[in-house]
């Protein structure tokens, strides 16, 4: 057995989000996968089972634990798919479906000639749960004034939002401010387990650009680069907002790994759709 280590969320073929990949035969034990994923060591690993045609079941693990869904992986683990012809295409976008413990979601593989260009996938149904008042508390745990919490031109509160996995949504007045954050991962930590979120998505607004950093050490990842779920979530806070319906959500800059994470929403009938995707490359194996 072997594990491919695909980037994902990948910006002018750089930076990006390394998840582990690992396609079954037959389906193993969650001991088994949680050991896998420590042996490969990166904030995700997702593993693949397929169900039948265009049906496939996926679960992912972190070093320390499983999760219910994860953005980046999925996105790896289907241009992954594409790339191996276990899902095969031609100057076509190919629909296909995964089965996780967030439910089954849509995903769209787009290809150009019989390569993979980029994969979109489906979030789960939106949900916002409301703002918080702990602003100071928040604001200390990312070592930034109080008065730094906040967007000039939007009326966003820290928020907790769902498409999957809930974070909570924390606006920062500028570029500067974002790229400077210090944060308290302990305090992280435990505003996480009071709030039942896996952490938080920090974000500000830029010459119309969005700008965001993850972090969630109650999950065994201080910060990553590239976060699908939570850009999901982000999008649907900003589009409720008055914001456009696609955004590019630029993370990692200050980790010197720019990634691009591609948002869209869909608004009918009163239900709001969200898909983010972007482009991704296999980086090496790991013999398991």
């Amino acid at each position: 057995m072997e594990a491919a280590i695909v980037k994902a969320f990948t910006y002018e073929n750089k930076g990006g989000n390394g998840a582990g990949v690992v396609v079954l035969n037959e389906q193993i034990s969650d001991d088994e996968k949680q050991d896998i994923a420590n042996k490969v060591g990166l904030s995700e690993t997702a593993f693949i089972f397929k169900q039948g045609e265009n049906n496939y079941d996926l679960s992912f693990f972190t070093p320390v634990c499983e999760v219910d869904l994860c953005g980046h992986a999925t996105i790896a683990a289907f241009y992954y798919l594409g790339k191996i012809g276990h899902v095969k295409g031609f100057n076509e976008t190919r629909t296909v479906y995964q089965n996780t413990k967030a439910g089954r979601l849509k995903i769209e593989i787009t290809f150009n000639d019989h390569d993979v260009e980029y994969v979109l996938m489906q979030q789960s149904q939106p949900r916002i749960y409301g703002e918080l008042k702990e602003k100071k508390q928040i604001a200390d745990s990312l070592n930034i004034d109080e008065k730094s919490i906040g967007l000039l031109n939007y009326d966003i509160a820290p928020t907790i939002v769902s498409t999957g996995l809930k974070d909570i949504m924390v606006p920062v007045s500028s570029r500067d401010a974002l790229n400077n954050l210090k944060a308290d991962f302990k305090m992280i930590e435990n505003i996480s387990y009071e709030h039942d979120v896996v952490g938080y998505h920090v974000f500000t607004i830029d010459k119309g650009k969005v700008y965001a950093r993850n972090f969630a050490p109650k999950v065994g990842i201080n910060e990553e680069c590239a976060t699908g779920t939570s850009n999901g979530a982000l999008g649907c806070l900003l589009f409720s907002k008055g914001f456009s319906n696609q955004m590019e959500v630029i993370q990692g800059e200050s980790m010197n790994q720019k990634s691009l994470i591609y948002v869209k929403v869909d608004y009918h009938n009163d239900i709001m759709d969200v898909f983010v995707g972007g482009k991704a490359h296999i980086e090496n194996y790991i013999k398991l």
